[in-house]
C-alpha cells in the first residue's frame, strides 16, 4: 500500500512528493524542489527509508535540491532519458535563468523509458512517457494515484513553449493518460490534486 505525502516547496510553489511502502517504509522522493534541510528533517521524523529520487522532468523549479539532497542521502537519481542532458546543460533546465546556478548537475544514475517499472518494498511505480511539456516529461503510476508532474493540472494543462516542449506531443500524451482504465488521484507538479473522471469531463484538453 502506497501513501503518498506532498510538500509545497521553493518560489515556485511546487510539489514535492514522497511514495511511501506503508509495509516497509521504503520511500521515492519525487521532484525534490527546494529546501533539502526540510526535506531531509520529514524524512527523519518519520524514520523513512530513501531508495531513490525520481525526477518527473528536468525542469529547476523540480529540483533545486537535488544535489544537495543526492549527497545528504547517497541514493541514485532516476530520470526519462530524454531529460537526462538537461541535468548537465543549465540552459536547458533554464536552472541559469531561474535557479542562480550556472554549474552543470551530475548525470542521472538510472535512465527511465515508457513501461518501465520501479520496486518500491512491496509497492511498484509504472513510468509512463507523456512528452510535450519537456520532451522526456513522465507521470508515475501506483495504485489508483498518478504523479502528473506537469503534464497535467487541475482543469489546466503544463506550459509547451520552453525547451522540449511541444503542443502536438502534449495533447497525444494527454489523451494517452485520459485513455488509462478507470479513475485515479492526480497529483501534479503545482496546485491542487484532482481525479482522472473529473479532469475527463471537464478538462478540455481531455474531452475528446
Amino acid at each position: 500500500m502506497i501513501k503518498i505525502s506532498t510538500f509545497i516547496l521553493g518560489d515556485m510553489q511546487t510539489n514535492c512528493y514522497f511514495l511511501i511502502d506503508e509495509r516497509s517504509s521504503e520511500t521515492a522522493v519525487v521532484d525534490p524542489a527546494a529546501s533539502a534541510d526540510k526535506i531531509i528533517r520529514k524524512i527523519n521524523e518519520r524514520n523513512l527509508k530513501v531508495k531513490y529520487i525520481i525526477l518527473t522532468h528536468a525542469h529547476f523549479d523540480h529540483m533545486m535540491a537535488l544535489e544537495e539532497l543526492r549527497d545528504m542521502l547517497r541514493v541514485p537519481v532516476y530520470v526519462h532519458e530524454q531529460d537526462a542532458p538537461a541535468l548537465l546543460n543549465p540552459e536547458q533546465s533554464y536552472m541559469n535563468s531561474f535557479g542562480n546556478s550556472k554549474v552543470p548537475g551530475k548525470p542521472a544514475d538510472l535512465l527511465l523509458n515508457d513501461g518501465d517499472t520501479l520496486s518500491l518494498g512491496q509497492s511498484s511505480i509504472k513510468i509512463l512517457h507523456t512528452p510535450g511539456h519537456t520532451k522526456g516529461s513522465i507521470c508515475l503510476i501506483t495504485e489508483d494515484n498518478i504523479i502528473s508532474g506537469d503534464t497535467l493540472f487541475r482543469g489546466d494543462i503544463g506550459r509547451y513553449d520552453l525547451y522540449g516542449g511541444d503542443f502536438n506531443q502534449l495533447k497525444q500524451s494527454l489523451q494517452k493518460i485520459a485513455a488509462l482504465d478507470g479513475d485515479y488521484k492526480i497529483y501534479p507538479g503545482h496546485g491542487s490534486s484532482t481525479g482522472l473522471n473529473t479532469e475527463r469531463k471537464n478538462n478540455i484538453y481531455l474531452i475528446k
